[in-house]
């Protein structure tokens, strides 16, 4: 049976739609690499639970994913804080971003719908991954990025802490970086749930440019 679910709530303007200066292209696999350690890690201290405790985390033991994580915590939806952040990310902003809304990493254009795509990682509770893209400069290539989200609970047993990555290929200049949903994005969300037998991964396409809103399908067996 297929459930279909609009995200974002809010409709998308023309401001809001897809980059596509990158469709076809995929993050180099030393990049997904560090994404997958950060999965493995969280896994690991899950032991077994749905979500793990924050808790449980040690930053240290993220190894060569640190610079490129950060933890979050929500205190109502659509407000998302940075509390940790690695050296990578502080490079890609040009600015220590810690206390700072999540949506800092994001224009203005996309910036509505990836923190949509954020509450959703949250409520479902939901591992999610979202391919993204920022602009070098006019003549350049853009640069490929990928952003990861996986849930934790508090003290209290809630769903407020998100442990994650922002990983972008490449090296950086001087400038600060800013990030947009690439045009050929392919969204990840994984409900947790769901007993594990029954877990799909969630796959949508950013719409097409006549079209309101993102769109994902799940699929429940």
């Amino acid at each position: 049976m297929f459930n279909v679910i609009d995200l974002p709530r809010r409709p998308l303007s023309m401001r809001h739609r897809p980059q596509t200066g990158a469709a076809g292209r995929r993050l180099p696999d030393a990049e997904r690499a560090v994404l997958q350690l950060l999965e493995d890690d969280w896994r690991q201290i899950s032991s077994g639970e749905i979500v793990p405790a924050h808790a449980q985390l040690d930053p240290h033991a993220l190894h060569n994913a640190l610079p490129h994580a950060f933890l979050l915590h929500r205190t109502a939806p659509g407000a998302v804080r940075i509390r940790v952040a690695g050296q990578r990310l502080h490079d890609l902003l040009r600015m220590d971003p810690r206390g700072m809304s999540f949506g800092c990493f994001f224009a203005e254009g996309s910036r509505d719908a990836v923190m949509d795509i954020v509450d959703s990682a949250f409520d479902g509770p939901a591992i999610v991954g979202l391919p993204l893209i920022a602009s070098r400069g006019l003549g350049r290539k853009p640069m490929l990025a990928e952003l990861l989200l996986l849930p934790m609970m508090d003290a209290q047993g809630q769903v407020t802490r998100m442990m994650g990555a922002l990983v972008a290929a490449g090296p950086l200049n001087s400038r600060a970086y800013r990030f947009d949903i690439a045009g050929d994005a392919v969204l990840r969300h994984d409900a947790l749930n769901l007993p594990f037998a029954e877990r799909r991964s969630a796959r949508a396409r950013p719409l097409p440019v006549q079209r309101p809103a993102l769109r994902l399908v799940v699929d429940n067996g």
